[in-house]
C-alpha cells in the first residue's frame, strides 16, 4: 500500500498570507484534488461560533461528496468545536493537542497531565458524537520531550485514536529526526501515524518522504505549499516524487493544472525552476548536458518531460562545447570548430543561450 496524502490547501493554505479564494475556486480545488488521486481532503478549520465559515465547510463537503473524496474538517481541542465539526458528518475529524512544554506551559499554562486528560477527555467525547475515525495532531511534536511524546502515543493508542499527526510545528526538524520520531511513535502506537511539516528551512518536502520511508502511512500537503510562513511539504512535489520513484497512482498533469491556477488565483507566479511544474526545469545549456540528453535523455534527467506535462528545450551558448553543437547541428561537418566559436559569440552578443529557433542560421550556414 503506498502512502496517502491529505490535502489541507483549503485549511493551511487558507493561513498563507495571500488573497482569500472564492467559494467556487475552492470547490475547482476540491475537483482536482479527486482527480490528481490524494487520499484525503481536509477542507477546512471548524470553529463552533462562525457560522459563515461552517456553512462554506458544508458547501465544499458536497463538492467532496459528489468526487468522492474522503472528507476531514480540523477543529481545536475544544468539545464545542468537536461538536460543530461532527454536525457536518465528515470522515474524519481532527483535532490540534499541543504537546511540548513551550507550547503547553508557556501558551497555555496547562501541565503535561492536562494534556493527557484532555486526550482520554475528548476522544470519548468523540466516540459519544458518533465520530468514526479521529485523527489526533501533536502540536509542536519536534520540540517535545521524546519520553512525553512515547508517552503521549501510548495513551492515544490505549484510548483508541485511530491517526496521530506528528507536527515539525515550526519547520526545525531535519529528516533524519522525522524519520527516528515516526519509530519513536511507532514503538507504543498501533494505529495510522501522519506528519504536518513545516518549510521553514526548506525541509519539508525531504520531511514528508523520510517520514513515508519511516513507515508514516499519511503525509500532509498543500498546493504550492501554502501555508503560514514558509508555508508546508508540497503536494506536486510529494505526489512527483511518489509517482515518478514508487509508482504511486498520482496525476501529475492534473496537479500542475490546478497548481498553475492557483498561483494565479494568489498572485504567486510559478518560478522557472520550481520542481515538477517549473516551465524551464527540462532546459538545457551546458554543453557536458546538452551532449549528454541529446544521446540519452536520462543521463541528467530524472524522468522524461512529458510526465509532468513539460518540454524538454536543448540550447546552445557560450559553455557549450563541439559535442554539443554537434548534437544540435549535426550538419556542421568540418567546420565544427569554427562554428561553435560562432555559437559563443552569438551568445556573448546577446548576454543569453540560443533556443532552438535561434539556431536556424547556423543550420542553413552549415548545410
Amino acid at each position: 500500500m503506498f502512502a496517502r496524502l491529505i490535502d489541507t490547501t483549503l485549511r493551511e493554505g487558507a493561513q498563507a498570507p495571500a488573497p482569500y479564494l472564492s467559494a467556487e475556486q475552492k470547490a475547482t480545488i476540491v475537483e482536482s484534488l479527486a482527480l490528481i488521486g490524494v487520499g484525503e481532503v481536509e477542507l477546512g478549520h471548524v470553529v463552533a461560533e462562525s457560522s459563515f465559515g461552517n456553512h462554506e465547510l458544508a458547501t465544499l463537503s458536497e463538492v467532496a461528496v459528489e468526487v468522492g473524496l474522503r472528507r476531514s474538517i480540523w477543529c481545536r481541542a475544544r468539545r464545542e468545536d468537536i461538536e460543530a465539526a461532527a454536525a457536518l458528518a465528515p470522515e474524519v475529524i481532527s483535532f490540534a493537542l499541543p504537546v511540548s512544554d513551550r507550547h503547553l506551559r508557556g501558551r497555555l499554562g496547562k501541565d503535561r497531565s492536562w494534556a493527557l486528560d484532555q486526550l482520554v477527555e475528548l476522544t470519548d467525547f468523540a466516540r459519544s458524537l458518533g465520530v468514526g475515525y479521529l485523527s489526533v495532531g501533536l502540536e509542536d511534536a519536534t520540540r517535545t520531550e521524546v519520553g512525553f511524546l512515547r508517552e503521549v502515543s501510548a495513551a492515544a493508542d490505549w484510548v483508541g485514536v485511530d491517526r496521530l499527526r506528528i507536527a515539525d510545528t515550526v519547520g526545525i526538524a531535519p529528516p533524519g529526526l522525522i524519520a527516528s520520531l515516526v519509530g519513536e511513535v511507532a514503538a507504543v502506537y498501533a494505529g495510522e501515524i501522519a506528519v504536518h511539516l513545516h518549510n521553514d528551512f526548506g525541509m519539508a518536502t525531504a520531511n514528508a518522504i523520510a517520514a513515508i520511508q519511516a513507515g508514516a502511512a499519511w503525509a500532509d500537503v498543500s498546493l504550492l505549499g501554502l501555508g503560514e510562513r514558509a508555508g508546508i511539504s508540497k503536494l506536486e512535489e510529494v505526489a512527483g516524487w511518489l509517482a515518478l520513484q514508487t509508482g504511486a497512482p498520482y496525476d501529475l498533469l492534473a496537479a500542475r493544472e490546478i497548481s498553475e491556477q492557483l498561483a494565479d488565483w494568489v498572485g504567486r507566479p510559478v518560478a522557472g525552476h520550481t520542481p515538477v511544474i517549473g516551465p524551464d526545469i527540462f532546459t538545457a545549456e551546458s554543453g557536458l548536458h546538452v551532449a549528454g540528453i541529446a544521446s540519452d535523455p536520462t543521463t541528467y534527467e530524472p524522468y522524461p518531460p512529458e510526465a509532468v506535462g513539460s518540454v524538454r528545450q536543448l540550447r546552445l551558448g557560450r559553455h557549450s562545447g563541439r559535442a554539443a553543437v554537434a548534437a544540435l547541428l549535426p550538419h556542421a561537418g568540418n567546420n565544427l570548430t569554427e562554428l561553435t566559436a560562432q555559437v559563443r559569440a552569438a551568445a556573448n552578443v546577446r548576454s543569453s543561450s540560443l533556443a532552438d529557433h535561434d539556431l536556424n542560421l547556423f543550420r542553413r550556414d552549415s548545410a
